[in-house]
């Protein structure tokens, strides 16, 4: 039980740490020294902007997608650093346990 307490005690420990790490690090981010991925219209097929990479400094690809269709969550431990390039279209948002586009409306309203 005690190896249980350790274990769950230190996750929780490195969870807060990267949590405030990404929180210092991205809050005001110096993009001039971020690298990033080149982006163009022979390698993307969505809508590209500035927005993506490391705290968002990074010009990305964006896709829009429809309901039912898998999508990124803003939510995990990733998108702390790296934003999402797969987002719900209008009315829609990224349900966090399927990782789905569901509709506004039916989650809230109905």
């Amino acid at each position: 039980m005690d190896e249980i307490m350790c274990v769950v005690k230190t996750v929780a420990m490195v969870t807060v740490l990267v949590a405030v790490t990404s929180g210092l690090i991205c809050q005001n981010p110096d993009c001039e020294y971020v690298q990033c991925d080149p982006v163009n219209p022979d390698n993307c097929t969505g809508t590209m902007r500035l927005g993506g990479g490391l705290c968002g400094c990074c010009k990305a690809c964006f896709t829009c997608v429809g309901l039912g269709e898998p999508c990124e969550s803003g939510d995990s431990l990733h998108a702390m650093f790296y934003p999402p390039t797969v987002l719900c279209d209008t009315g829609l948002y990224c349900d966090d346990k399927n990782l789905t586009c569901v509709a506004i409306e039916d989650t809230y309203f109905g």
